[in-house]
């Protein structure tokens, strides 16, 4: 992918390109998991009981930083996109010189964007999975906040600009990509010009 490729509004990325993106993305994250659960059941059965926050911050450490971090990297330098960006031809731009952002704006985005509902919903799975019959009405209200975030980030992709509050807070935009060079790809000006390169 070219992190010097020309930017325009023009290049915004579809909207369904991005979740397409995403949904390829679930496909990388889930491998973590299914490494982790088999752990995680097998101490459960063997009698490891420990108090749900603790439960929450493991979570936390062994897969929802890591996944953020991964992502973060990812879109952030040379790279410029995850596996399912690359996949849809999508890249992360800094949203006014189109230029590749820094591991710093990268993870902010990556925090806002899977860091931030992933926590808050793991939260309310362990406290849920632990009230009992009478759940406090604030995990109702952590619920709601949880479906908020995720109807919020979806939706704004639907918008004119497509930016969503994550790209917005990083100060960042998802747009098109030039077509891979290196897989013997040409672009439409090199593939009129005499000889094709």
């Amino acid at each position: 992918m070219s992190t010097s490729s020309s930017f325009n509004e023009g290049t915004r990325a579809p909207a369904w390109h991005r979740v397409t993106a995403w949904l390829i993305d679930w496909l990388w994250i889930l491998i973590l998991p299914l490494f982790l659960v088999p752990v995680g059941v097998a101490l459960y059965s063997a009698g490891l009981r420990l108090p749900v926050g603790l439960w929450n911050l493991i979570s936390f450490l062994l897969l929802i930083a890591p996944v953020t971090l991964w992502c973060a990297r990812r879109e952030s330098g040379r790279f410029q996109a995850t596996p399912g960006k690359r996949a849809r031809g999508l890249i992360v731009v800094d949203a006014r010189s189109g230029r590749p952002i820094g591991f710093g704006r990268a993870l902010l985005r990556n925090a806002a964007k899977i860091a931030l509902p992933w926590e808050l919903g793991h939260t309310v799975a362990y406290g849920f999975a632990t009230a009992g019959r009478n759940p406090p009405a604030s995990l109702t209200v952590l619920t709601i906040i949880v479906y908020v975030i995720v109807f919020a980030w979806l939706g704004a992709l639907f918008l004119p600009s497509t930016r969503t509050p994550y790209d917005l807070l990083g100060g960042t935009r998802v747009v098109r990509s030039d077509p891979p060079r290196s897989a013997g790809l040409l672009s439409p000006s090199q593939a009129r010009r005499p000889g094709g390169g």
